[in-house]
């Protein structure tokens, strides 16, 4: 392999490691500002947008994934990767809503191959702050409930007596 070969390759199999997904984005028809835009946006949601030679990167994400050797990329198509998956496909969806290019490719997840379909499916997820929030508002439901067990005879006995000094004829406290 030539130098420059090398180095390329080199410099690509730098860029994917340590990401465990590819998105793939067809931008043909994307003018240069808009796609200046685009790499804002996802910079922003901590992904990275790059745009290499279809053939190298193929080869490289055949030999570093385990794809098919029939696997195979076509078109002006752009990678991205790093950073929060559901992010990065939002980020996608909503510039391309605005922008109406690019247009999704299909992607990588792991050694798993994702169709056009599947990777812009992906935008519809919650994202990372949402399920945290979720995770934790299931984590506190537990100890919200025994708290008012616990708390449930004193209010009982609270109410008991607020009801006896109504029927001695005395006004209920207030609070």
């Amino acid at each position: 392999m030539r130098p420059e070969k090398e180095f390329l390759s080199n410099e690509i199999q730098d860029w994917l490691e340590g990401s465990a997904y590819v998105l793939f984005v067809d931008y043909t028809g994307l003018r240069a500002e808009e796609f200046r835009e685009l790499r804002h946006r996802l910079a922003a949601a901590g992904a990275r947008c790059r745009v290499a030679k279809n053939q190298a990167l193929t080869r490289i994400l055949r030999k570093a994934r385990g794809l098919p050797e029939e696997w195979t990329l076509k078109g002006q198509v752009a990678a991205i990767a790093h950073g929060d998956l559901i992010a990065a496909a939002k980020v996608l969806r909503n510039f391309t809503a605005e922008f109406t290019r690019p247009r999704m490719a299909g992607g990588l997840l792991d050694q798993v191959l994702l169709s056009a379909r599947d990777a812009g499916a992906l935008a519809d997820l919650p994202g990372r702050e949402e399920l945290l929030a979720r995770l934790l508002g299931l984590l506190q439901a537990p100890a919200t409930r025994l708290l008012c067990v616990l708390a449930e005879p004193s209010r009982a006995l609270a109410r008991a007596l607020a009801a006896h000094e109504t029927q001695m004829g005395g006004e209920p406290p207030e609070g």
